[in-house]
């Protein structure tokens, strides 16, 4: 029997996976839950002036250096291998990369390397989490939060979603972010008699509580919090 996959991610981060589930075996099925767009921003001289640049993602990365030239006098710290890969387009290699890709590691990490007072600037969504500039600035760091991009439910995924729940077939669904299982939650919640047909995978500890707390359990998580050890995970595991 064929194992029915569902990414979640936007087309563009999803295509190499699609690819490499549909060559072990799987039928794939892509329904972005979430979408992102710049927003309109002017930098301040502090900001620009900060020693350090944190980028948490590949689209903070991606929409920093469409506003801003290469002309940079940062120290660079990266939270994920593809981040740091995106970063490596620009020709920069970073100063800072943690052991393990999360937020409380890289911050734990960082701020033992690092312990002298400096000034950061932080590119992020509308929906990030706070934890990073408030963890800097109670220990003394001056923090410069910028929102580069916005995330939103794409419109014709809803309709899309409702068309995969109500053929009653059992799928794995994969979740990279907390708001792509928002925007799932939102509409899989109205399909109660659906949830056993659906095992969730989760790209890491953040994502895995939205889906528990909301009482939904989590089949697969990688160890190592990347795409490529997840999609390794429910390979191995379903062909057991």
């Amino acid at each position: 029997m064929t194992k029915k996959i569902v990414l979640t991610r936007e087309k563009t981060k999803s295509k190499q996976w699609q690819e490499y589930f549909i060559q072990n075996g799987f039928e794939v099925y892509q329904i972005p839950l979430i979408e992102t767009r710049p927003k309109k921003v002017v930098f301040t001289s502090k900001q620009l002036e900060a020693e350090w640049l944190f980028f948490t993602s590949v689209n903070a990365v991606e929409y920093f250096f469409e506003k801003q030239p290469l002309n940079y006098t940062y120290k660079f710290a990266v939270i994920g291998e593809k981040t740091k890969e995106k970063l490596a387009e620009y020709g920069i290699s970073p100063n800072f990369i943690p052991t393990q890709y999360q937020t409380e590691v890289f911050l734990s990490e960082w701020l033992n390397q690092y312990p002298e007072k400096t000034s950061i600037l932080l590119p992020k969504s509308n929906l990030s989490r706070t934890i990073m500039e408030d963890t800097l600035t109670t220990k003394g760091h001056s923090v410069f939060p910028v929102e580069l991009y916005e995330t939103t439910a794409p419109a014709k995924s809803e309709s899309a979603l409702i068309t995969l729940l109500r053929g009653n077939e059992k799928q794995i669904i994969i979740f990279a972010s907390p708001s792509a299982w928002k925007n799932f939650y939102a509409v899989a919640k109205k399909f109660p008699n659906q949830k056993e047909n659906w095992r969730i995978a989760s790209i890491g500890n953040i994502t895995t509580k939205a889906i528990v707390a909301d009482g939904w359990k989590v089949t697969y998580q990688a160890e190592n919090f990347t795409m490529k050890h997840l999609v390794d995970l429910i390979i191995q595991e379903e062909y057991k």
